[in-house]
């Protein structure tokens, strides 16, 4: 990613929602029914014949297992020695290759973190969502050459209502007016994390802070020379919150997006709806 890849973001920013929601299940373990043995014994004189009936009784123990936390969601931040991540068609496929090399650190300097969305049982390979075009690509990676970490932060941007709304679980931490991408540049749907953070100057047209995101519009096939990329950041025109104006991405004002910057984790889902 280049800063001309967040040049983008002056009218162009996002953010949004997403947990993982899971069903409680429950197993249930039962014994075999027993059988009953009889036995007789002759005793002489004169015969007599007792029986004896054992009676085994079964019993059914029902066990619920507690379901996963509805809003936990698992992140893979890559380890500082793998340069470039290697990605993967299935566990122990095909290296796929996209656009530009998957790099670690990021541009900006900071670790690479990916949202995981699938996984095998021991954790040897993780599906995750690659900041990628076409939206919503995903791949498989290695477990070794990643951390894996979780937290219960997801959000919510709904391009209809122009609002922004962001929980650590059931917990509602922000919610606010936003400028939305306008109607030749609209902000792309689906679920996206955030994926960096770029402190920047208060007074820029970004605010204190760019939440980078790994979706890409969907209008536009660059945007000043660089990539399309989506964001959510703060505005050097807050009367313009609760608009239409910007050219995708999303922008909050300057007081919730430090908020966001200081306390939502890199991985955060994030659902665009409309």
């Amino acid at each position: 990613m280049s800063r001309r890849v967040l040049a983008l973001c002056v009218v162009l920013a996002s953010l949004a929602l997403g947990a993982w929601a899971a069903t409680p299940e429950a197993a249930s373990d039962g014994g075999a029914p027993g059988s009953g043995v009889g036995a007789a014994t002759a005793i002489d004189p004169p015969p007599t014949t007792s029986t004896t009936t054992t009676t085994t009784t079964t019993t059914t123990t029902t066990t619920t297992t507690a379901p996963p936390d509805p809003w936990e969601t698992f992140v893979a931040t890559v380890r500082p020695e793998i340069p470039v991540l290697e990605t993967f068609d299935a566990p122990d496929g095909e290296p796929v290759t996209f656009e530009y090399a998957i790099t670690n650190p990021t541009f900006f300097g900071n670790p690479l973190v990916l949202m995981i969305t699938d996984r095998t049982p021991d954790d040897a390979w993780l599906k995750v969502q690659i900041p990628v075009r076409p939206n919503g690509t995903e791949a498989w990676i290695r477990g070794a050459d990643v951390e894996i970490s979780s937290h219960r932060y997801h959000a919510e941007v709904d391009v209809t209502r122009r609002r922004v709304r962001v929980w650590n679980g059931d917990h509602l931490i922000a919610e606010t007016a936003a400028v939305v991408g306008r109607e030749r540049t609209p902000t792309p749907l689906g679920r996206f994390y955030v994926n960096d953070l770029v402190p920047k100057a208060p007074t820029s047209a970004y605010g204190p802070y760019v939440l980078s995101l790994s979706g890409f519009s969907e209008a536009l096939d660059s945007f000043n020379g660089g990539l399309p990329v989506i964001a959510i950041h703060g505005t050097n025109h807050p009367e313009l919150v609760g608009q239409a104006r910007s050219n995708g991405c999303i922008r909050i004002p300057n007081e919730v997006i430090e908020v966001l910057a200081e306390t939502v984790p890199m991985g955060t889902p994030v659902d665009i709806v409309g």
